[in-house]
């Protein structure tokens, strides 16, 4: 293995996190979307339903990928998708913040935390799919 080569191990761990982050995202989107928007009319959380339904469908990828054997060039072009999906949620937060939208100081998170936790660990899944992506080989 090369030196700047991650194990399928190490390779298969952003897809894990990945899964697990969305997992939490899928249900919140899908069991309580007034949360995710609150006002939104019903049409609007039809459509928040249906994304919990894409997150879902991305973490059962993601955990066909880790069942598999090895890491190959489908699992790194896998990564390489997700991690283009993470720089949305991460460019959210930041809007959020920047605009003082989310958590002030001694406030309660409304969702998942607020905008500050989700810029961290959506970038903490960009980054680890991109290494993933890039650095990932091996049976």
């Amino acid at each position: 293995m090369a030196a700047w080569a991650l194990s399928p191990v190490q390779a298969k761990a952003p897809l894990v996190l990945h899964a697990v982050l969305e997992t939490a995202a899928s249900l919140s989107f899908g069991l309580q979307p007034e949360k995710q928007l609150p006002g939104a009319n019903e049409d609007t959380r039809a459509v928040l339903r249906s994304y919990s339904g894409v997150l879902l469908s991305t973490n059962l990828l993601c955990m066909a990928f880790v069942w598999r054997a090895g890491f190959d060039d489908a699992a790194r072009l896998v990564a390489a998708c997700l991690a283009v999906y993470h720089i949305f949620p991460v460019l959210r937060a930041v809007t959020k913040i920047r605009q003082g939208i989310g958590l002030k100081k001694g406030e309660k998170a409304r969702v998942l935390g607020g905008p500050q936790i989700h810029m961290i660990v959506h970038s903490l899944c960009f980054f680890g799919l991109v290494l993933a992506a890039l650095l990932g080989r091996g049976k």
